[in-house]
């Protein structure tokens, strides 16, 4: 997964500035593909708000949707957002009204609009699967409308993610099992309905490490492009003038590691603590 520019601006280099062809051939050598990669929207905009007189919204959509489709990735994922300052059914009507504006700005162009489930923390939308259904029935399933699971967030929402089969198909009943195009796999630092988006790494959190597998190996989802949502882990170390400070590890080679093998493992940097819940993992951390 990746942003085309950084997600917390909208600075952009220009397309002709990516050296695309020379990524594509790195890739190529490396058996990346980037035909199965994703691209993430910016954090920058709310989708559940009504879009500005200069069209900020649409104009951003569009353009880092061209952007995508151009580097050859066809998987876009956007919150749907919150409804701060505003009701729920006005935050849903404006989620509406801008998917529609994007949907037909690029319209010429393959790739899939990838709605992610969210936590449900504070306004947000999308923490039910019958919201984001009630999205896609009034964009008329759009065939460019998808879903993309984010297991953490689910398991925050309420949902018990060790009954696979069962959510498989109320996911079926709400916005259809095929429409899921990408998978957010991670665990998660609260208990089960907690609506907290606190991401822990793999067999440290309440998801755990028995059900993060079943769901890497799902017969469906392992067909989908899966992302390894998992936080990184920290590094304590001293400065030259004794400060203490935080060094942030990349866990993805370790964690990657662990789904290939279907074995967990305790993290492989002994100089590393990872982000984990310490009432359920005093074994594992001491």
């Amino acid at each position: 997964m990746i942003f085309t520019g950084p997600p917390q601006n909208i600075k952009r280099a220009p397309i002709e500035e990516l050296f695309l062809e020379e990524a594509r051939e790195l890739g190529s050598k490396n058996g990346l593909d980037f035909s199965n990669c994703v691209v993430h929207a910016p954090y920058i905009f709310n989708l559940a708000a009504s879009d500005s007189e200069d069209r900020f919204i649409h104009r951003l959509l569009v353009s880092e949707i061209t952007r995508m489709v151009e580097m050859g990735i066809p998987y876009f994922i956007v919150h749907p957002g919150y409804h701060n300052g505003f009701s729920y059914e006005q935050g849903i009507d404006n989620i509406v009204t801008n998917i529609k504006s994007v949907l037909e700005a690029t319209k010429h162009l393959n790739y899939f609009f990838c709605l992610e489930t969210m936590a449900g923390k504070s306004n947000q939308l999308g923490s039910k699967l019958e919201q984001l259904q009630e999205i896609l029935e009034r964009c008329s399933w759009d065939p460019k409308l998808a879903i993309c699971l984010d297991t953490c967030h689910l398991h925050d929402a309420g949902y018990d993610l060790s009954k696979k089969e069962e959510f498989k198909e109320l996911v079926d009943r709400t916005v259809g099992l095929n429409r899921v195009k990408v998978l957010h796999l991670g665990d998660s630092m609260n208990p089960r309905g907690s609506a907290k988006d606190r991401h822990a790494n793999y067999g440290y959190g309440y998801i755990g490490w028995d059900t993060v597998l079943d769901w890497a190996y799902d017969p469906y989802f392992s067909t989908i492009p899966i992302i390894v949502e998992t936080p990184y882990w920290r590094r304590k170390y001293l400065s030259k003038t004794g400060t203490e400070k935080v060094e942030l590890i990349s866990p993805y080679k370790h964690e990657i590691g662990l789904l290939r093998s279907k074995k967990w493992e305790i993290i492989s940097r002994k100089d590393c603590d990872p982000v984990f819940n310490i009432k359920i993992n005093l074994a594992k951390v001491s």
